[in-house]
């Protein structure tokens, strides 16, 4: 159904109205909100039309009419009128960012936790692929004869250590040349290499000494699985169980599912390769986000790929003040992404 001037105004009344009051909207408020000049009878036949298409759904008899996800993203695709952000709103978010610019893996932790504050729902983010997913230095430390530590050190200057202990004493000449081994063989490969199949490859070749060593090289493996892991950030779960759109057992199952980082993974791979803004409602992704929104906003690094931030939240959302948040919020994070790696970069040319 092609929707004339009216039945569209009403549309978006209901749904702003909704927003607003988290109520179905009857007859008498839309008749207020459009100055009296149409009659509640007139406007009682339009929401029933409108029910009919799909776009607005009735809770029971005598109640008022609830937007539905389709004219939810008719109303966020063709009507709604976004809302710029104030100047302090700007402030708040680049003071938020700035706070962890120094740092790449804080920096978009930081920027999760900073979105999942401002808008009071679950974020999400994660950074390109290409960023961080090659081995710039690894060190092997010896602090006690048995006790070591392992660094892994990524392209971007992402630093990941682990403790280990090993079952017997470790000459230091021995740790020396197992740095110079490790470094050989990953420098310069991508996280990917450490594999299961690559430590058995090489407890093979070091022989006796390298059941001595097991534990080290357990670690460096299990640093590879935990620096790849670190592209995906997460905050904000334990926001949706004080939303008041979710009953207790549906905001727990969401937090539980966003809690699951191979879940959050998957949603943001719906970023990958796209251009602009994207906005998931209802299940259309994931049955377990039946009832919820999810948007992703796209973050440039330029060269180095595209990234994604993006937040989960009940569909009853104020879309003309999210989405513009959204986007200025993961320009700047992409601004001061793409400055941290320059840096880094010119600090190792250096």
């Amino acid at each position: 159904m092609e929707l004339d001037f009216r039945k569209s105004r009403i549309l978006a009344c209901v749904i702003e109205t909704h927003i607003h009051t988290g109520e179905p909207v009857g007859s008498k408020v839309l008749a207020e909100m459009l100055g009296n000049c149409v009659s509640s009878a007139t406007i009682r036949n339009d929401m029933a039309a409108l029910t009919a298409a799909g776009y607005l759904a009735q809770p029971h008899t005598s109640a008022g009419r609830l937007p539905t996800p389709k004219a939810l993203r008719l109303y966020v695709e063709e009507m709604m009128d976004r809302r710029p952000l104030t100047l302090q709103e700007r402030v708040d978010i680049n003071t938020a960012l700035a706070s962890a610019a120094g740092d790449a893996t804080r920096l978009l932790e930081e920027a999760c936790r900073a979105l999942a504050d401002l808008t009071g729902l679950a974020a999400v983010a994660c950074r390109p692929d290409q960023v961080g997913a090659s081995i710039s230095r690894i060190d092997v430390m010896q602090m006690s004869p048995r006790n070591m530590a392992v660094v892994l050190v990524q392209d971007n200057g992402f630093i990941r250590t682990r403790m280990c202990r090993c079952q017997r004493d470790i000459p230091t000449k021995f740790t020396i040349a197992l740095s110079e081994y490790l470094s050989r063989r990953f420098l310069g490969g991508p996280l990917t290499a450490v594999t299961v199949a690559a430590m058995q490859e090489i407890l093979l070749e070091l022989g006796e000494a390298g059941l001595a060593v097991a534990p080290l090289l357990s670690a460096f493996y299990e640093l590879a699985l935990e620096c790849a892991a670190s592209r995906v950030a997460m905050a904000g779960q334990m926001n949706l169980l004080r939303h008041p759109d979710y009953e207790i057992d549906r905001a727990r199952s969401l937090s539980q599912f966003l809690t699951d980082r191979q879940n959050v993974t998957g949603l943001l791979e719906l970023s990958r390769s796209r251009e602009g803004i994207q906005i998931y409602m209802g299940g259309d992704v994931y049955p377990e986000l039946t009832g919820s929104t999810l948007i992703l906003v796209p973050y440039s690094l330029g060269k180095r790929g595209q990234g994604a931030i993006g937040i989960v939240g009940p569909m009853r959302m104020d879309y003309a003040a999210m989405i513009p948040r959204m986007e200025y919020f993961a320009a700047a994070l992409g601004r001061l992404m793409s400055e941290l790696f320059e840096e880094t970069e010119a600090l190792d040319l250096g």
